[in-house]
């Protein structure tokens, strides 16, 4: 059989090793193959002939893979095409079967799934070309099926260089585009921000000063789908391209092939918006996807404290960062967690959403960090969700101590900047890293650490869109300041002048806690109280045992004066009720553990005490107890805590690890006639 009869089969890959593997393999399977560098050469070479398979790399200069395949099909050509790359995600795999793409062969190559791959194929009849007749010809070539007034785009040209950017001006203006020029990315932000409808395609060299190329990228993309965003760059680099095309590139080129490509590239961003329907319907789209995702970045408690601020910026239509906090008792025991999945798609914003899911799903059971991570692991290691992985920082906070107990997957390191005797904050790095979650099931490559605040002082976390040189650069140039009554809104601000400097090339989430130098500022900041001076609140703390509750106990007695307690309150009944919270903090709590706290808080108010019992546990569903306090036998030792507490006390409520008891001042009581489901509320 000679060359001419053999079945035809066409490489289309950049690196000519790639290239000559699959000819080799190819070949030994009786197949002839023809070969081409670049997307150009492959529409070229189907012009001219016939083949039965198609082997497409994905980066490649000049026009790239995801873009080959779709002017190939729409020429008419059906011919089964088998995508070949390093780019294995599944967003990446979705995003050529939605450009046309029949299947996915990943890299490193196999000879073997090859063979697999073309037996398969060979099974099926070759239909290379659908009626080509329906598309206009001139001299036996295949023309756009668009027919495209230029005069109706305006383009905002990026370019440095005098010489470049003349001649490029002076390329789209022989074209009939409407063409204006600036020398960098500040110039082009600031000129767009003035006249944001009247642009239809920005261009911009990848290498700016001020914000650069993919800076304007973000920007664009973040809230104006509806323009088109090009870029460019003076050599080929498989990183740039692919930082590219993830970030929503509508093309991306060298500048050896700008005037070669180019048209091509816009002619075929214009042809996928009239064929994809309304940009301003995208961009309505991406809106409400953003807005999802905005889900995954907000506080957790039941009410606002002045010791977590959140800040968050989003890079594309959809991403994979999340941040979330919970409280675990009103003591000041909370965890913070900060994520981000691999990728810009709604499957990465479903992933976080996955991931989150089963965090707050076992939170409350299993605060610490390192078996979080652990627990979220085995998860996202199952097989539908391979090809995903999660950075992430868990922390546990125990703020009244000042106690931090870190695990990191991934994520990087933090940083924490205490106020130095001049002012000026002091910065120490801490260390992150370790292994992705769902990458593999080894938990042990976790990192752990344990930070004490030795006085009042800030902690960062951040994602990997921002650097610890970034917020360091932020903070010793004076322009934000820490000393503040309200630490609220001063993770905007740093965010904000990073995103003005720097640009953004990523999602970003930069989260700040605050240390408290005194319990009662931080007690009163986290009950969301200003805090008055008519009252007076002591605080107890003890390790679990039953012999510390009874200290507890007559610590609080002392206090349970006539002139403090609410008129008519008998401080024996009180302090039977405190005891026996006391004594299920320590019992069922914190099931015995000798290393965990117990935190005793007294608040005295006029006309009213409350009493707050916070332990290191999961807490418990109070009206569901209460349903059951008829079964209990009030005689039973161990077994009256729960019906004690709720027959003395004028309301009982429970918020996580804490069980808070208040007593008013004496009046006709009227909780007898309540419901169960009336439970909690003050009477």
């Amino acid at each position: 059989m000679t060359d001419s009869d053999k079945p035809r089969i066409l490489i289309v890959d950049d690196n000519p090793f790639n290239r000559e593997l699959l000819k080799e393999i190819l070949e030994s399977e009786g197949f002839f193959s023809e070969e081409a560098p670049n997307g150009k050469e492959a529409i070229r070479r189907m012009r001219d002939s016939a083949f039965k398979l198609i082997l497409m790399d994905l980066l490649m200069p000049g026009m790239d893979g995801f873009e080959t395949i779709r002017r190939i099909r729409r020429m008419g050509i059906k011919t089964p095409i088998i995508i070949v790359s390093a780019m294995d995600s599944k967003e990446d795999r979705q995003r050529c079967l939605e450009a046309g793409g029949n299947d996915f062969l990943p890299k490193p190559i196999d000879a073997e799934k090859v063979k697999a791959l073309i037996e398969q194929y060979e099974e099926d009849k070759a239909v290379p070309f659908d009626d080509l007749n329906s598309f206009p010809r001139k001299d036996n070539k295949l023309l756009h099926p668009l027919s495209l007034n230029f005069s109706d785009y305006h383009v905002l040209l990026v370019e440095e260089d005098d010489i470049i950017g003349n001649r490029y001006c002076h390329f789209f203006m022989n074209l009939g585009f409407d063409v204006s020029r600036v020398c960098n990315g500040n110039q082009a932000w600031d000129l767009f921000l003035r006249h944001p409808h009247k642009f239809d395609i920005i261009i911009s060299n990848v290498f700016t000063s001020g914000i650069d190329g993919f800076g304007i990228l973000a920007k664009i993309k973040r809230d104006y789908l509806n323009v088109m965003v090009f870029l460019y760059a003076k050599t080929y680099d498989a990183d740039i391209f692919q930082l590219a095309i993830q970030l929503g590139a509508d093309g991306v080129t060298t500048e050896a092939e700008f005037e070669n490509s180019f048209i091509d590239l816009i002619e075929s961003a214009i042809y996928q918006s009239a064929q994809k329907g309304s940009r301003t319907q995208t961009a309505s789209t991406a809106s409400q996807v953003r807005k999802a995702q905005e889900q995954l970045i907000r506080y957790g408690c039941p009410e606002p404290c002045n010791s977590i601020d959140v800040a968050y910026s989003s890079l594309s239509d959809a991403g994979g960062d999340m941040a979330w906090c919970r409280r675990f008792n009103r003591a000041g025991r909370c965890g913070i967690m900060l994520g981000d999945v691999a990728g810009h798609s709604v499957m990465s914003s479903y992933i976080s959403a996955i991931s989150l899911g089963i965090l707050t799903s076992t939170w409350d059971k299993n605060q610490a960090p390192r078996k979080l991570l652990r627990i979220i692991n085995a998860e996202l290691n199952k097989p539908d969700y391979d090809h995903y992985h999660l950075c992430a920082t868990v922390l546990l906070w125990d703020r009244y101590r000042k106690k931090i107990k870190i695990a990191t997957a991934g994520n990087p390191g933090g940083l924490l900047v205490n106020e130095a005797a001049d002012a000026s904050p002091e910065i120490h790095e801490l260390e992150g890293g370790g292994m992705c979650l769902g990458l593999i099931e080894e938990n042990q490559l976790f990192l752990n650490d344990r930070i004490k605040f030795d006085k009042e002082g800030y902690l960062f976390l951040f994602s990997d869109g921002i650097t610890k040189a970034q917020i360091a650069e932020v903070l010793t140039s004076g322009s934000v300041h820490l000393n503040r009554e309200s630490i609220r809104g001063v993770s905007r601000e740093i965010l904000d002048r990073i995103l003005e400097k720097y640009g953004q090339n990523d999602d970003m989430i930069l989260i700040t806690l605050k240390s408290f130098f005194s319990r009662s500022d931080m007690v009163r900041s986290f009950r969301g109280e200003k805090g008055d001076h008519d009252g007076q609140e002591l605080h107890y703390e003890f390790l679990s045992s039953y012999e510390e509750a009874d200290k507890a106990c007559k610590w609080a007695a002392d206090y349970f004066t006539p002139d403090k307690l609410p008129s008519g309150r008998d401080p024996c009944f009180i302090s039977l009720a405190l005891r026996e919270a006391l004594i299920n903090a320590v019992k069922h709590g914190n099931n015995f553990n000798p290393a965990a706290f117990v935190d005793l808080s007294l608040f005295f108010r006029p006309g009213e005490l409350r009493i707050e019992v916070s332990d290191e546990g999961p807490g418990f569903n109070l009206p569901d107890k209460i349903e059951k306090i008829e079964e209990i036998n009030l005689l039973r030792s161990g077994g009256r805590g729960l019906p004690v507490m709720w027959s003395l006390s004028d309301s009982l409520e429970v918020s996580g690890g804490t069980i808070s008891l208040i007593f008013r001042e004496k009046r006709i009581r009227m909780k007898k006639h309540c419901p169960p489901a009336e439970c909690g509320k003050k009477f």
